[in-house]
């Protein structure tokens, strides 16, 4: 029951090690590298951990006591070692003097390349020419001109390259999205370009691995897709959701998904998992005779379920899947009982314990966030109304599940994206029934695709209800007030928003306490929302944004702002949406969009000419540049 997870831990014992494990990951990632003795902190831990084997029978309450602090701060610090070996690690043997000029590497192509309007984006490995066995850094982003041959390189192949690294560059402009620090999560912090002379493939590297395999695998998947007779919008949607590979996916496709509420329909997730296992469970039913060949059953079950995973690249949702069908098989198969928070829990032990990283990431979050809100609250939302009919049933309950994974994650979503979908639980009523009967129908097209009239039968009506799939998409978009935008919250307000989901939990039945903790909280949200709104209408402040082939001044005055630009004249311009746009969300700015050739004067600013008056200074454009001359 989930009163049960809040009043005993106790019955959660991997829950007592990955709180502090969690602390200590979160600690790792905001305390700088150099603030804390590394040394120090592993020699902390081994005496700790060697205490604890020596004195845990001693039945001492002080001593007990004292060990349980004690391992607990031993979870701690290795929460921080993980994040420490992971995020703080640079490049091991890069300098300024080798950055500087070209040099000539041997490239391991670690994921399948991605094309670019103008090239082609390969992950790679990096080591030097003249020494095999020491590696520059485990990941480098290399673009290639784009032809034929990089396109078809496999996952393990070599090539030697002639390329200069730099490192990636951080943010030109206020708020604007962080790329550097997004694949740095990734242990990326290099990249480099290669025209199409650069470089050579080395011939005849015939690596076996899983990932090669995997990867192998969803290239002739994807090109099964093709060969089923999809369209080109129908196949996009039908890579990423079936196969992970979301590359081909235009950017108004996706955007028109987010705003309707349903891009998680976009990503691999526990659904489709959970088709694989059932359609491989039904086909090795015979297997469950002896208890030999329920063992084999298991094992077949687990590679499959792993090897889609891999497939899909091992995005965050598909391995807390993959985790938590692996527990439901190992415990089918040993005739235990399981409890989905102690698969929960453990899974997310797991993960964090191979990839602390993963926690920072907004999907690996979306995704424990949906599922732990679908667990604890949905029975209780559908309790409150019983339906007559089983028809009426099955919707309110797909409702519910609707209404608690998206409020659960909606903090995050707005958080990130400043925005909310109004009809997220109208669309998702369509969509989520004809996503499950769409995979069913990916799977089949592709588990039968030796024969070209079944592939393409099941293509055919694969292809309709992908149709149907975007065409509910793109209607509810167009409603009127389908999208609530330009919403701007900081993380304290975050972390408010999801008290209130705890309090829920905690005081459901004491509602006197609910009541008081539910008003403490809104007070809270209150006064940080006042805060910000207030530090807004107090900001004043000039900004040069660097956008490539385009000007754009912005002045910004008390929660106002006159945006000078040469090109950019509302905000459903590409180049304002990624630019300028978030900084505008977050300090709660009204636009007023004016021509680098126009005069305009307001009660705060005054432009005639090359002249800018604004805030006691005079300001003059001079090549497109902005000085200050007073």
């Amino acid at each position: 029951m989930p009163q049960t997870l809040c009043m005993n831990f106790s019955h959660f014992p991997v829950l007592k090690a990955l709180c502090p494990y969690v602390c200590g990951v979160i600690l790792g990632y905001l305390l700088p590298k150099k603030e804390i003795n590394l040394l120090f902190l592993i020699f902390v831990l081994i005496f700790f951990c060697i205490v604890f084997i020596f004195f845990y029978q001693k039945k001492n309450y002080y001593l007990q006591c004292s060990l349980t602090g004690m391992l607990l701060f031993s979870f701690i610090v290795a929460g921080y070692l993980s994040i420490f070996f992971h995020f703080h690690k640079n490049p091991d043997s890069i300098n300024s003097e080798k950055l500087s000029q070209k040099q000539t590497w041997v490239a391991e192509v670690r994921e399948l390349p991605r094309e670019r309007e103008k090239s082609y984006k390969v992950i790679a490995k990096l080591y030097s020419l003249n020494d095999s066995t020491s590696w520059i850094t485990k990941k480098v982003i290399l673009y290639f001109q784009k032809d034929s041959i990089i396109k078809n390189c496999r996952v393990g192949d070599k090539l030697i390259v002639h390329t200069k690294l730099s490192f990636i560059e951080p943010p030109k402009n206020p708020y604007q999205f962080d790329y550097k620090k997004f694949t740095q999560r990734k242990g990326i912090y290099l990249t480099g370009y290669a025209p199409a002379y650069s470089w050579e493939k080395i011939e005849n590297i015939k690596k076996r691995t899983v990932k090669r395999y995997a990867s192998n695998l969803q290239r002739f998947l994807s090109n099964k897709l093709i060969e089923s007779g999809l369209s080109a919008a129908e196949y996009s949607v039908a890579a990423a959701i079936l196969l992970g590979n979301d590359e081909t996916l235009e950017p108004e496709l996706r955007a028109s998904y987010a705003a309707t509420g349903v891009s998680h329909i976009l990503c691999v997730s526990g659904m489709h998992v959970g088709v694989i296992f059932m359609i491989m469970g039904f086909l090795l039913k015979p297997l469950d005779s002896t208890v030999k060949s329920r063992f084999i059953k298991n094992v077949i079950l687990l590679l499959a379920v792993w090897l889609y995973a891999n497939i899909t690249g091992l995005a965050p949702s598909v391995t807390r899947s993959a985790t938590m069908f692996s527990f439901v098989i190992v415990s089918k198969f040993l005739k235990r009982k399981t409890n989905v928070f102690h698969s929960l829990f453990a899974s997310l032990f797991i993960l964090l314990s191979i990839n602390p990283i993963l926690l920072f990431e907004m999907g690996f979050q979306l995704s424990y966030l949906a599922v732990f809100s679908i667990v604890l609250f949905q029975t209780k939302i559908t309790k409150l109304y019983k339906p007559k009919y089983k028809v009426m049933n099955y919707f309110w309950e797909l409702s519910a599940v609707s209404l608690v994974a998206q409020f659960a994650s909606a903090p995050i979503v707005t958080y990130y994206f400043g925005q909310f979908p109004n009809y997220f639980l109208l669309t998702n009523m369509f969509i989520i029934p004809i996503s499950f009967v769409m995979t069913v129908t990916g799977v089949a097209t592709l588990a039968f695709s030796f024969s070209d009239i079944i592939s393409k039968g099941f293509g055919f009506l694969l292809n309709i209800e992908l149709k149907i799939m975007n065409t509910v998409v793109f209607y509810v978009e167009k409603l009127p007030g389908a999208l609530t935008t330009n919403i701007s919250i900081n993380y304290m307000q975050v972390l408010v928003l999801y008290s209130f989901f705890i309090a829920l939990l905690i005081f459901t039945k004491n509602k006197k306490r609910l009541l008081l903790c539910l008003l403490a909280l809104l007070n809270i949200f209150i006064l940080i929302k006042t805060i910000n709104m207030v530090k807004n209408k107090q900001h004043i402040d000039v900004v040069n944004y660097s956008i490539s082939k385009c000007v754009a001044f912005q002045f910004c005055y008390n929660g106002q702002a006159i945006l000078v630009s040469d090109s950019i004249g509302n905000t459903e311009d590409k180049r304002y949406q990624f630019n300028i746009q978030n900084h505008d969300r977050v300090k709660n700015l009204q636009n007023k969009f004016i021509n680098i050739g126009e005069d305009f004067e307001n009660s705060f600013f005054c432009k005639k000419g090359n002249y800018i008056f604004f805030q006691d200074s005079i300001y003059v454009l001079d090549r497109n540049k902005i000085k200050v001359v007073n």
